[in-house]
């Protein structure tokens, strides 16, 4: 489990990379980050959004997808969909 201060760290890097990137907009970002476009964002994607967004690095950024996955994944699929993203990040 992530600390408070994990978490602030982790939601400002994500949302500085959306800003600067998908200029704020987060619908664009998830569809970005859904490389085989089923809607959904699995370990290996997430992973890719989080390296873009300088969390953690190469030996870490597994166990950063894991819990967040974990967090965020309430249809229990093992991976995050657009409503899951949203809520998240709103």
């Amino acid at each position: 489990m992530a600390t408070q201060k994990q978490k602030q760290e982790l939601e400002e890097k994500l949302l500085g990379l959306v800003a600067a990137r998908f200029q704020g907009d987060r619908r664009n970002a998830f569809t970005y980050y859904d490389a085989d476009r089923d809607g959904r964002i699995g370990k290996e994607e997430l992973k890719a959004m989080l390296a873009d967004a300088g969390v953690g690095n190469g030996l870490t950024r597994w166990a950063w997808a894991k819990g967040i996955i974990e967090e965020l994944d309430k249809s229990g699929d093992g991976t995050i969909s657009w409503d899951e993203f949203a809520a998240a990040i709103d």
